[in-house]
């Protein structure tokens, strides 16, 4: 991997100015500050397909590296997910975490690789003598800027797209570094990290098979640095690359996925609630979308410069014609940028702006070209190209401090004007990331942003009602938002069935049931749908059609926790309590409602049949979720009793009298346990904790008195029975028969007391 009659050394002026905190520092710098600005936004919730990718997403209980290891393109993610499933559950702070150290991770990357390249190119003096200030604000741009929240706090994208720019960022800077060195053992190392992280890209997302081109361009520019001869040296190396990559998504894609774009066949359907044709049935086809997307590219450009109306989503359309004012002004605006980058390389041919444009409109290529898609645009989608796109901006910022400095004659006022200048864009711009990051503070924040920037889309208004149902209980106003989501977008289920869950809370079940039935008829393929009307069903006592309702949830998606739990529930009012069980247990064992309130009720319904194994298993894990959930702790307890588990069962009645719950029935159940121990005196002390008065508890005074006999205190215990003889305990029902008992036992304490006497 030589260069011939390229100097790839670093330009002398460059290499006397930069020691090695010059590489170290900023980048450490920049990480730092960053994790300040994202901090608040560590703990805000899922939102959007979050949701669907993550705390609906069931195999992330059960994924390992052994069964995702290269089973499809975006396996890494999934993994990751896993991971942070292990360490939190659904708790979105390690999510978050995960998302910003791949961020920094990608920035430290990117600026090692631009201080590699750039300080060697050559006859670029400005880029060589300016290269740190350069990288440090190309990578400040790229962690910091706006638009990059998106991406960041996005969590599934952050993790896909991150992961992606990760692989490629590597891939480049073991390939430059390969090219730069000429000892033969470094350049092997670099070439096989250059090939494990090819490798391992193709488990990120699809987006990664742009590397090997991405490469190339690199190569030519800072590499080859324009030299014809020392390029074709590793077209082995390239063609290699691309071969293996290529390969690879061919296997996991399969080879049909290719033909149909190469041979311009491919289509897309519209997501429902977010139409960007005509009509919701329409498809989109490759010619639409294709023209459309000169409009797309050039906000993608736009919003790096100016990010003040930025969204996660837009309300933008197809263009229905190249000739529409729509396509034609972007296009004529695309063709005078790409005549501004061919002047740059007639000038230069290895020009870091031409390079810089050129990254970008590669890396965006097959998103925004001949690949149909539901999504016209979303701003993550620039993640990997904006490092083109913003060190061109980076450069014409530097550009102009070096400007507006050159007038000031004394050094170091000229270093305190360019840092103090470049201070403040990292702080703005670290504000500015701060501020829009408050959108994915709550699903409130974020659908309402939708609103105001895509008032176009039905999906926008449903999730707004959504959350003004379930985060305000405001089902009066949830329900406008869902009629004006259904009169968007007739086809789209969603609406009327969050529809009848505000009607349900409203009082209205009738209603309810009638606007699943509509969002059934949409679409009858849709588990919500059923498990909803057979909840309906079970409040108006319907029970077959809500047995039948529920088991068609369960057959669309077996592990559909509540639809189990559902159906336990209707097996508890059918009176079959092995059925219940059996449906609470899957609901969270082998379904996805594996929360605490699930599992408590699996671990009642498993104390109630006496299986003391099951009820113990979920009491367990009920208090590994909530450690504070009320009761289980009790009912701990009481299924170790049962259980014959003396020790444990001891341990949890004594932490509930310590918590104050559950008093008079844990310091009864304390007593009993030391007493089936034939621990006599101890039972007696907690029973003695007890006031016989005031519990209306009868068998407290057998049981004490039963604990001074085996204790001797016959005197002590006939006094007690005689007092509980003598006593009325109102409604208690077996009272009479506690009585009872006492009567007979207060007879052989008698024939005991002559006995002994």
């Amino acid at each position: 991997m030589s260069a011939s009659k390229t100097n790839l050394q670093p330009d002398r002026h460059t290499q006397n100015t930069l020691s090695w905190w010059h590489y170290l520092v900023p980048p450490c710098i920049l990480a730092l500050i960053t994790a300040i600005f994202y901090y608040p936004s560590l703990h805000y919730s899922f939102q959007f397909d979050d949701i669907a990718n993550i705390t609906k997403h069931f195999s992330i209980r059960h994924n390992t590296l052994q069964s995702l290891f290269f089973t499809g393109t975006r396996w890494i993610s999934y993994w990751l997910n896993a991971i942070h499933y292990q360490i939190g559950g659904f708790d979105p702070f390690s999510y978050r975490v995960g998302d910003l150290i791949i961020h920094i991770i990608n920035c430290t990357l990117l600026f090692f690789l631009l201080m590699a390249v750039l300080t060697r190119t050559r006859t670029q003096h400005f880029f060589t003598r300016h290269a740190l200030s350069i990288a440090f604000l190309t990578t400040a741009l790229f962690l910091l800027h706006p638009v990059q929240t998106q991406t960041v706090s996005y969590v599934i994208q952050g993790q896909l797209e991150g992961l992606a720019l990760m692989a490629i960022l590597s891939m480049a800077l073991c390939f430059v570094h390969a090219a730069y060195t000429s000892n033969t053992i470094i350049k092997t190392v670099y070439i096989c990290g250059l090939f494990i992280s090819a490798i391992l890209a193709c488990g990120t997302k699809e987006i990664a098979i742009i590397a090997p081109a991405l490469l190339a361009l690199i190569d030519w520019f800072f590499v080859a640095q324009g030299d014809w001869c020392s390029f074709k040296k590793r077209f082995f190396l390239h063609g290699t690359l691309m071969l293996l990559m290529c390969g690879i998504y061919a296997w996991f894609l399969k080879p049909t996925f290719f033909t149909e774009i190469l041979g311009l066949q491919k289509v897309a359907k519209n997501n429902i609630g977010n139409v960007i044709t005509a009509q919701p049935n329409d498809v989109i086809t490759l010619y639409l979308f294709f023209i459309s997307q000169f409009k797309v590219i050039l906000h993608y450009l736009w919003i790096f410069v100016w990010p003040f109306f930025i969204s996660v989503e837009y309300d933008w359309v197809l263009s229905n014609s190249f000739f529409a004012l729509d396509s034609l002004l972007p296009f004529l605006g695309l063709f005078v940028i790409g005549l501004f980058v061919l002047s740059l390389l007639r000038q230069n041919k290895i020009s870091p702006l031409a390079f810089g444009f050129l990254w970008f409109f590669l890396a965006i290529l097959p998103r925004s070209s001949i690949i149909p898609s539901p999504e016209l645009l979303v701003d993550y989608k620039t993640y990997t190209a904006s490092c083109g796109w913003l060190l061109v901006l980076a450069t014409g910022i530097v550009y102009l401090i070096t400007q507006l400095t050159s007038y000031v004659h004394q050094p170091f006022f000229t270093r305190f004007s360019r840092f103090a200048i470049i201070s403040t864009c990292v702080v703005l711009l670290g504000l500015g990331t701060m501020q829009r990051n408050l959108v994915w503070h709550s699903g409130m924040e974020f659908w309402a942003n939708m609103i105001q920037n895509a008032p176009n889309k039905a999906r926008a208004y449903n999730n707004y009602g959504v959350e003004l149902s379930q985060s305000l209980r405001k089902f009066d106003e949830a329900v406008g938002y869902f009629k004006k989501a259904i009169s968007m977008d007739k086809n789209y289920p969603d609406p009327w069935n969050n529809l009848a869950v505000a009607y349900a809370n409203l009082g209205n079940v009738d209603a309810a049931i009638e606007a699943l039935k509509e969002g059934i008829k949409i679409n009858p393929y849709y588990p919500e749908g059923y498990n909803n009307i057979a909840s309906f069903y079970l409040q108006k006592g319907e029970i077959d059609h809500a047995e039948k309702a529920l088991n068609t949830a369960l057959k669309l998606r077996p592990y559909y926790g509540k639809a189990h739990y559902n159906l336990g529930k209707l097996y508890t009012q059918k009176k079959e309590p092995e059925k219940a069980w059996e449906c609470f247990k899957n609901a969270c064992l082998k379904g996805d409602f594996d929360n605490e309130h699930s599992f408590a009720t699996y671990g009642r319904a498993s104390l109630e049949l006496k299986k003391f194994d099951d009820a113990i298993f979920a009491f367990e894990k009920t208090l590994k979720i909530n450690p504070n959930y009320p009761g289980i702790l009790f009912n701990l307890g009481n299924a170790h009793f049962m259980a014959k588990h003396y020790d444990q069962a001891i341990s949890c009645y004594k932490k509930t009298t310590a918590d104050g719950l559950y008093t008079t029935q844990a310091l009864f159940n304390l007593g009993e346990t030391y007493y089936v121990m034939n621990d006599y005196k101890a039972a007696l002390t907690w029973f003695e904790k007890l006031d016989p008065s005031k519990t209306n508890l009868p068998q407290l005074y057998v049981r004490r008195a039963q604990c001074l006999e085996k204790l001797g205190k016959i005197d002590w215990a006939r006094t007690l029975l005689n007092e509980l003889v003598q006593l009325n305990f109102g409604n208690n029902p077996g009272a009479d028969k506690i009585k009872e008992g006492a009567r007979i036992m207060l007879t052989q304490l008698h024939a005991i007391k002559i006995k002994t006497s």
